[in-house]
């Protein structure tokens, strides 16, 4: 059995590999903080039995090496992902390739192999990263990104460097008539803002970047909510694909059968 394990930068998500897994309805996903992972409680618990059970285990890991002191020995079924030069037909452009993200080469990689075209891949999580496949007649690479602080991280920038803005953090701060009323909405609504206007200025660079209209791939735990303030036009279009990390796991798990 192959277990796939996406260490991300707040929490980890774990799922053995699905015969089919560009089906949502075949993935059985789990999720824990880092917290519980590194305290051991039951979640944790259940993640090292599966990792006992497992013949492979492909993992990306971008929480740093501390997670991985409570893993036990194992040998040569970890396979630690690392971005390459090029795997699965997408050509990696950055000038040191192992230096982008594993997650976000997971993520761009699971997109290829289900959509086979360009897209750009937004992922809304505690960072939020904006990352550009471009196939043309020379084929796919990754052409690169851009990273920024996620809604959470922007919010709690404001809290901490603003003496008169330490709002608690909402889970969402509806603005009805598109201007802010009080000051929690004025900074829910400037961050939310800034995180759409990224997206929209980067989706302008990719379609000067292609031929054919690219996707526009949503993913992360923000992805809904991001897509309710895009502009009309993009989240017409857009698309959310849940767990893209694990789905490039699986196609890197796949891949290494051949």
């Amino acid at each position: 059995m192959k277990l796939l394990i996406d260490a991300g930068n707040t929490r980890t998500k774990w799922a053995w590999c699905p015969d089919q897994p560009h089906q949502d309805a075949a993935w059985q996903v789990h999720a824990l903080a880092h917290q519980q992972w590194l305290q051991g409680d039951a979640e944790a618990q259940r993640l090292l039995q599966a990792v006992a059970q497992a013949e492979q285990i492909m993992l990306s890991n971008v929480a740093g090496a501390h997670w991985l002191q409570p893993l036990p020995a194992l040998e040569q079924r970890l396979h630690l992902i690392q971005s390459s030069a090029s795997a699965l037909g997408v050509q990696n452009s950055y000038q040191q390739p192992a230096q982008l993200g594993s997650d976000r080469w997971c993520s761009v990689l699971a997109v290829w192999q289900q959509f086979g075209q360009s897209a750009l891949v937004v992922t809304a999580g505690t960072a939020l990263t904006i990352d550009a496949l471009v196939v043309n007649q020379a084929g796919a690479s990754f052409a690169g990104g851009s990273i920024q602080p996620g809604l959470r991280l922007m919010w709690q920038s404001l809290q901490q460097g603003a003496a008169q803005l330490d709002y608690a953090y909402p889970p969402d701060q509806a603005v009805p008539s598109g201007f802010a009323q009080n000051s929690q909405q004025a900074m829910w609504l400037g961050c939310v803002q800034a995180l759409a206007a990224s997206v929209s200025a980067q989706f302008e660079r990719m379609t000067s970047l292609v031929e054919v209209q690219p996707l526009l791939v949503l993913t992360g735990g923000d992805a809904a909510l991001l897509h309710r303030y895009l502009p009309d036009r993009l989240s017409a279009q857009a698309i959310i694909v849940d767990n893209l990390v694990l789905k490039g796991l699986a196609c890197l798990a796949e891949h290494t059968d051949k």
